[in-house]
C-alpha cells in the first residue's frame, strides 16, 4: 500500500490489537501545527475542499483550562465546561467526529499543535533553556475504538511523544509545519505582547511553543515506528511524514499545495485561494487574541508572499531590530530562544517539502 491509498485490508493489527475495517478508511491528516508558522494559510485552503472535513484544536480546553493541564500557570475561561475538559472527553469527542466523518467517505484535516497533546515528561527535553520543573504525570487516554486479541482489555501503550495512544497516532498522515526561528519567534512573541500583555519568555511553556524539538519527537517517531524509509527520502520528496516551512507555504504556494494534493489523492481544484476578508464588525466581535492572530488571514484576499528569502535571513541582523523593538532584555532573550530552535529547525528542514 502506498502513502496515498486508502486502507482496504478487512482488518488492521496495530501493536497486537486489532480495529475492524470493515470499509475503506479515507486519510486522517494531522495538520501538526506550531505557532506563527502561518499554519492558518493552510488550514484556510483546505477549509472548503469537498473531500475533507476540518477539526481543529480538539485539546485546546484540556490543555489551556482543564484539570489535567500541565501549564505552569493555568489559564481560565467563560466558556462553560471548559475547566472541566480532560484528555479522554477530547479524545472521545474527536474519535466520535472522525467516525462521522468517515461514513461519509471524506478525509480528514486535524489541525493541533504539538504543544496541546505533548507528554509532560517530554517537555524539559524539548526545552533546553527550561527551568529544570519537574513534569506532571502524563494524562491517562485510552482508545476505546482498538481492543486488544483476548477481545477485553482495552490498549494504551504509548511510545510516540503525546498523550494520546499509539494505536490512535499511527492512523495519522501527519503535515508538520515550521519556519525559519527569527520569523516565529518575534512574530510570537510581538502577538503575545498584543493579546495578553508582555508574556513570561523565560517559562518552560513559553519556550515549549518556540522551539522545534516537540515536532522533531513526532518527525522522527514517525519515521521510527510508521514510516521507516521516511529519512532516506531526500527533501523536496513527497513523503508522509510531511515537512512544511511556512515560508515555502507563502512563496511558493502553488508547488507547496500541489505537492499535498498529490499525496494525500486530493483534487487541487478543491483548494481556495482566494477569499473575502473578513468584516470590520465581525472581527470587532472576536476576543483580542482571535484577531491578533488570524489578522493576517483575515485582513487577506489571498495568499501574500512575506518578501523573505531563505538565504538573507540572520539571527543577529534580525536581533538589533528587536533592541530597538523591544529593548535590550528581550532582545537578548529572543535571540538565545530562536538560535536555539535552529538546531531542530535545521535537521527538520532537511526533509521538507
Amino acid at each position: 500500500m502506498t502513502d496515498g491509498e486508502l486502507m482496504l485490508d478487512d482488518e488492521v493489527v496495530l501493536n497486537g490489537s486489532h480495529r475492524s475495517t470493515e470499509r475503506a478508511i479515507p486519510l486522517r491528516i494531522w495538520h501538526c501545527t506550531h505557532p506563527r508558522t502561518a499554519s492558518n494559510l493552510l488550514a484556510k485552503q483546505f477549509e472548503n475542499h469537498p473531500q475533507l472535513a476540518l477539526k481543529g484544536y480538539t485539546f485546546f480546553d484540556a490543555h489551556l483550562f482543564g484539570p489535567e493541564s500541565a501549564r505552569e500557570w493555568k489559564a481560565t475561561s467563560d466558556k462553560p465546561g471548559a475547566d472541566k475538559a480532560t484528555y479522554q472527553n477530547s479524545f472521545n469527542e474527536l474519535q466520535q467526529f472522525l467516525e462521522r466523518i468517515e461514513q461519509e467517505g471524506k478525509s480528514v484535516f486535524i489541525k493541533e499543535h504539538i504543544s496541546f497533546i505533548l507528554d509532560p515528561a517530554r517537555k524539559s527535553a524539548s526545552s533546553p533553556l527550561s527551568n529544570g520543573r519537574l513534569p506532571q504525570p502524563c494524562p491517562r487516554v485510552v482508545d476505546e475504538t482498538v481492543q486488544s486479541i483476548d477481545g477485553q482489555t482495552l490498549v494504551t501503550e504509548r511510545t510516540n511523544p503525546s498523550v494520546l495512544p499509539d494505536s490512535f497516532m499511527r492512523t495519522l498522515s501527519p503535515i508538520i509545519q515550521i519556519r525559519h526561528p527569527v520569523l516565529s519567534v518575534s512574530s510570537r512573541y510581538r502577538a503575545s505582547c498584543k493579546s495578553r500583555g508582555p508574556p513570561d519568555i523565560f517559562a518552560v511553556e513559553y519556550l515549549l511553543q518556540d522551539l522545534y524539538a516537540a515536532p522533531r519527537m513526532v518527525f522522527d517517531w514517525y519515521s521510527e515506528h510508521v514510516y521507516p524509509n521516511r529519512k532516506l527520502i531526500a527533501r523536496g520528496a513527497q513523503s508522509w511524514p510531511l515537512v512544511l516551512d511556512g515560508e515555502d507555504l507563502v512563496n511558493d504556494n502553488e508547488r507547496v499545495i500541489s505537492a499535498i494534493c498529490t499525496l494525500a489523492n486530493l483534487d487541487i481544484q478543491g483548494v481556495t485561494n482566494e477569499w473575502q476578508p473578513v468584516s470590520e464588525d465581525l472581527k470587532s466581535k472576536q476576543p483580542v487574541n482571535v484577531q491578533t492572530y488570524l489578522s493576517t488571514i483575515q485582513n487577506s484576499s489571498g495568499v501574500i508572499k512575506s518578501g523573505y528569502k531563505e538565504g538573507n535571513l540572520s539571527i543577529d541582523k534580525e536581533a538589533e531590530k528587536w533592541t530597538g523593538e523591544f529593548g535590550s532584555e528581550v532582545a537578548n532573550r529572543l535571540k538565545e530562544i530562536a538560535e536555539a530552535a535552529m538546531v531542530d529547525y535545521t535537521y527538520l528542514t532537511q526533509y521538507r517539502i
